[in-house]
């Protein structure tokens, strides 16, 4: 990494099939590039886009979302692994989740997040667990996987946040999760607001990490999963996405993010 990253380009949420034919010719705004989750559910797919993003930035950086799990029913660890060892056969590719990578000034956090099933506070965790698992949607050791990945999210990005206090190069801290970091981001929408769709979207928790920020180094958290273009300035935090799911891949672009 030869230039300091003062900016980056945001992707997130295509939702690729084999059928997709993504190309991203003439789309780069910057030397990165930061993909918050929820590409392709087909790992060959996945690895696809990894191969094609990367020849037009020279470096990118790729979080999971929960669709990049979906096929592996559960077993979460399993997913990691391949995951991991699919990414690493990837040229200038670097895997973000519960990583601290340092730019020049600038640190990334990555984490999934996944979702504590209350992100609403309108329904108990159990609640809605319960409801997934008599609709067929999702079983309850699944639920209880991630429910686990959630809170080992919660302690990773609380623990990551306050080590990075102590670290003189890092002078500018960007968050990156799939989850949506605050519920009132959502809550504008009768679809999310209260809804099990709503407490599917975050984890109820992960925000506390800012807690840690004692140094206010904090400057951007990038999200996905929210299916809405979302841009927050709070408490000098830029809290921003780029949601691609459902749209023409032709007139998908990155979002530039200043850091």
């Amino acid at each position: 990494m030869t230039e300091p990253m003062t900016h980056f380009d945001l992707i997130s949420d295509l939702h690729l099939t084999e059928t997709s034919n993504f190309t991203w010719r003439d789309k780069a705004t910057s030397l990165f590039c930061i993909v918050a989750g929820n590409i392709a559910e087909d790992r060959n797919v996945l690895y696809d886009f990894l191969d094609e993003i990367k020849e037009h930035y020279e470096v990118v950086f790729f979080l999971d979302g929960e669709l990049e799990h979906k096929c592996y029913n559960g077993n979460m660890a399993a997913s990691y692994r391949n995951l991991i060892n699919g990414i690493d056969m990837i040229d200038n590719v670097f895997f973000l989740h519960e990583n601290i990578i340092i730019v020049d000034d600038t640190t990334l956090v990555g984490a999934n997040g996944w979702t504590t099933f209350d992100f609403s506070n309108k329904s108990t965790v159990d609640q809605t667990m319960t409801f997934l698992s008599d609709k067929g949607i999702l079983n309850e050791y699944c639920a209880g996987e991630i429910f686990k990945l959630a809170i080992t999210d919660q302690v990773y990005m609380k623990n990551s946040i306050e080590t990075c206090q102590t670290l003189d190069e890092c002078e500018k801290i960007v968050i990156v999760t799939s989850s949506v970091p605050k519920f009132s981001f959502i809550s504008h929408n009768d679809d999310y607001d209260g809804t099990v769709l709503g407490d599917l979207m975050g984890n109820n928790g992960i925000d506390k990490c800012l807690e840690q920020d004692l140094h206010t180094k904090v400057k951007t958290w990038a999200f996905g999963k929210f299916p809405e273009d979302l841009d927050y300035k709070i408490d000098n935090i830029r809290y921003v996405n780029n949601p691609g799911r459902n749209r023409d891949m032709s007139l998908y672009f990155p979002k530039r993010i200043e850091v």
